[in-house]
């Protein structure tokens, strides 16, 4: 209703906050809000819905950004150099995003961790907001590791072509090149079963949990039993059930440590370590580790040397080791902060030591996309962890028990999977694939784990998992979950799986599994599996705070949109034949989410940089084969956040200028006008001061944006706000030297005084017209 508003305006310190001033009241009633006689009352509206972010958020945004930032110089780069761009780098830019999500989701659980320590202490447990936000950006975090699986292409493909990259992507024609399309057999099974591990599995809860760790102090932990156990299974004794866990997810490093606190095994261990002979038990236990601490799994078998769930260490550590070593290598196999601490640690064991002949102890690496290459880092790892026990790592001395491609070749890692399966076989006595039977002893052929299978049933049961012959009361367990079945069929069944035989099979288990009905996010997995880039950005949108106004999240699904769009696997016809523009939609709702999340938090010079930095390189116009690609909305947002915000310093206004320089330079005349609106907001503002030498340099600077730096069709040199004030103070300035010297000519003579003083003003006002 205009008729009860007096003013409205945009709230010069902020971008997204409109303030309206109320026409005063006629009633005596007093205003709710106490304020002084000369006080208004403002009423403040935000012009877009924002949620605040905090700081780990805002530290994750920027880096994303930064990545982003640094990713199109290098195509800018290469593009300049005229040479070919590999398709993996932009697999190389989503591995950066996901390691901002990454860092920022372990500082909020740290930070969740330490409020509910506090709140428990205070019997205050209101944390559900807290906990709202960490469950959508651990779920953002799933699907754009899921959709770099199976979309993107991979980090060792060696094809390259003119890929146009982030600044022409939306309209430029790609061919998609995902490893779901041309991958062989066998390729996508470790990076998805560290997938599956790390977004799906139990077993990492349950080894940080206080059941186990009360269970492995025990003096027989086999045999211990707890009212309420939070370890499922099919057994009676929750120890072997967490055996099971491990073996069904991979994890045989931390298996072969939970089974050394097995009485047996101690009594076995004290036996070797005395000089005694072993026991058949004892001999069983160590062909059992031998067993466990060789296997060749696809996504490795859960030791510190091999890649990481996330898939995101090797990517992380590499500089740092290749760092560490070089100043290794000048300090004779020392680095020089070594403390008296690290020096007393127990020094690793030869992870070269092979165990089983024909199965060398990186058999694992040979499932990953560049074996050679994680060989390197695990090689590195380990000198790394030598050095911190105090002792030399002299890299020559280093051999690896085997010569690894350097690129994936499935039939090398099938043969030296099945020679570890058939060890396996004949030390545990299981029936072959071709004879009839269930898991007992095969044809009495006393393998050397027959001792323990008497002994320890359940054992036998976990190990028959390792062969790929899943027992009926393990498979039949009402707590199995799809993710654990779909893992034990790729860890031990079919590792070789062609890569889009992986949602068929997943479809299958989860069809299996309860009613048969399956639930929303497992149809979206499902769909991402099968190679839908659609169903990610829906997803993204929707589910994972996408469209909230959260800073964060829509940040985070525009750049996952743009990478989809960069890498062809959403083509370009389809976007430009849609009335809606996919792309361009994403990024104005993520900007305006940004600007108004920092607007109500009152950082808003933090939230126009970031919005700014976010569509600049979507902005100016761009040639794509021929034509000339504008989106003026991308503009036109810039602009109004930038012409809403008025900068606290120069230093900002520079700041912001800079930014835009090369839009300005391309042809962007809003934008133009929007920087010179800034020149002129700090012009008035020292005009206010009477700084006058400040307030002339930003009135020429803002003459200088639309007279000199846009392109020669679009530049002004008259009717805009700078130049009006700065002819408007010209000609202030000469009247003022005009009145000066009339003053002069009428000055009494011999008052020398008085009219060398005259004089002298004169020539100040002629100096600050200059």
């Amino acid at each position: 209703d205009t008729s009860k508003v007096r003013a409205v305006a945009w709230d010069p310190s902020g971008t997204a906050a409109l303030s309206l001033c109320p026409v005063p009241s006629t009633n005596a009633a007093r205003p709710s809000i106490s304020a002084a006689a000369d006080e208004f009352l403002l009423d403040v509206f935000l012009s877009h819905d924002g949620t605040g972010c905090n700081a780990e958020e805002t530290e994750c945004l920027l880096r994303q950004l930064d990545a982003r930032d640094d990713w199109i110089e290098e195509q800018a780069q290469s593009r300049h150099k005229k040479g070919k761009q590999s398709k993996s780098m932009i697999t190389k830019l989503s591995m950066d995003y996901r390691a901002a999500v990454c860092e920022c989701l372990m500082q909020l659980q740290a930070k969740q961790q330490k409020q509910q320590d506090m709140s428990d202490d205070d019997n205050n447990n209101d944390n559900s907001s807290n906990s709202d936000n960490l469950e959508l950006l651990t779920l953002s975090f799933a699907i754009s590791h899921l959709a770099e699986i199976f979309l993107l292409p991979s980090l060792s493909a060696s094809s390259s072509s003119n890929f146009r990259g982030g600044l022409t992507a939306a309209a430029a024609t790609t061919t998609k090149n995902s490893r779901l399309d041309d991958g062989p057999s066998g390729s996508l099974t470790a990076d998805t079963i560290r997938y599956l591990r790390l977004h799906h599995s139990r077993s990492h809860a349950l080894l940080d949990s206080p059941e186990v760790e009360e269970l492995l102090s025990s003096d027989q932990p086999e045999y211990y039993k707890s009212s309420n156990s939070a370890i499922p299974g099919p057994f009676e004794y929750p120890y072997w059930n967490l055996i099971l866990q491990l073996v069904k997810t991979g994890q045989l490093d931390n298996a072969w440590t939970v089974l050394t606190h097995h009485s047996a095994c101690r009594h076995a261990e004290e036996a070797a370590m005395t000089g005694r002979p072993l026991t058949p038990e004892g001999e069983g236990f160590a062909v059992l580790r031998a067993i466990l601490l060789s296997a060749p799994l696809p996504g490795g078998r859960g030791d510190d040397y091999c890649v990481d769930d996330a898939g995101l260490d090797d990517f992380l550590e590499e500089d740092i080791l290749e760092r560490e070593e070089k100043e290794a290598r000048l300090n004779n196999g020392f680095n020089n902060n070594n403390d008296d601490e690290e020096e007393e640690n127990v020094p690793p064991e030869n992870i070269n030591e092979q165990y089983v002949d024909g199965v060398p102890r990186n058999g694992y690496l040979l499932w990953e996309d560049r074996p050679r290459h994680a060989d390197r880092l695990r090689k590195l790892r380990y000198l790394r962890d030598l050095r911190k026990c105090g002792q030399p790592s002299d890299e020559s001395e280093y051999s690896s028990p085997t010569v690894l491609p350097e690129v994936y070749q499935p039939n090398s890692a099938m043969s030296i999977f099945h020679t570890w399966q058939d060890v396996i076989k004949r030390e545990a006595s299981f029936p072959s694939s071709g004879s009839s039977g269930g898991f007992g002893l095969g044809g009495g052929q006393g393998g050397a784990l027959d001792a323990l299978f008497r002994r320890f049933p359940p054992l036998q049961q976990i190990l028959s998992v390792l062969v790929g012959k899943v027992p009926p009361n393990i498979a039949n367990d009402p707590s199995l979950t799809w993710s654990e079945t779909l893992l034990m069929e790729l860890l031990y069944s079919r590792p070789d799986i062609s890569p889009d035989d992986i949602s068929a099979r997943a479809n299958a288990i989860m069809s299996r599994k309860g009613d048969g009905r399956k639930h929303a996010l497992d149809e979206i997995i499902l769909s991402i599996m099968s190679g839908s880039a659609g169903q990610v950005v829906e997803t993204m949108f929707s589910l994972c705070g996408g469209s909230s106004g959260a800073a964060l999240p829509a940040t985070v699904t525009s750049l996952l949109c743009n990478l989809l769009i960069d890498a062809g696997c959403i083509s370009s016809e389809e976007a430009s034949s849609s009335s809606v523009n996919i792309q361009t939609e994403l990024l104005i709702l993520a900007a305006e989410a940004i600007l108004s999340s920092f607007s109500v938090q009152e950082q808003s010079n933090v939230g126009v940089r970031a919005a700014v930095r976010l569509l600049l390189p979507h902005a100016p116009p761009k040639r794509v084969e021929g034509e000339v690609v504008y989106e003026p909305r991308i503009s036109a947002t810039i602009a109004e956040a930038i012409s809403h915000r008025f900068p606290d310093t120069d230093a900002e206004a520079r700041d912001l200028l800079h930014l835009c320089e090369e839009a300005i330079r391309l042809g962007s005349v809003r934008i133009a006008g929007a920087c010179e609106s800034i020149s002129f907001s700090r012009a008035s503002f020292h005009r206010s001061k009477g700084h006058l030498h400040r307030e002339v340099y930003w009135l020429l600077r803002g003459m200088e944006i639309l007279s000199n730096e846009l392109p020669t069709q679009f530049q002004r040199k008259f009717g805009f706000a700078c130049r009006r004030h700065f002819d408007a103070l010209c000609e202030n300035s000469a009247n003022d030297l005009i009145s000066k010297l009339a003053s002069t000519t009428y000055a009494t003579n011999g008052e020398s005084k008085l009219e060398e003083e005259a004089f002298v003003s004169v020539l100040q006002a002629a100096r600050n017209v200059l």
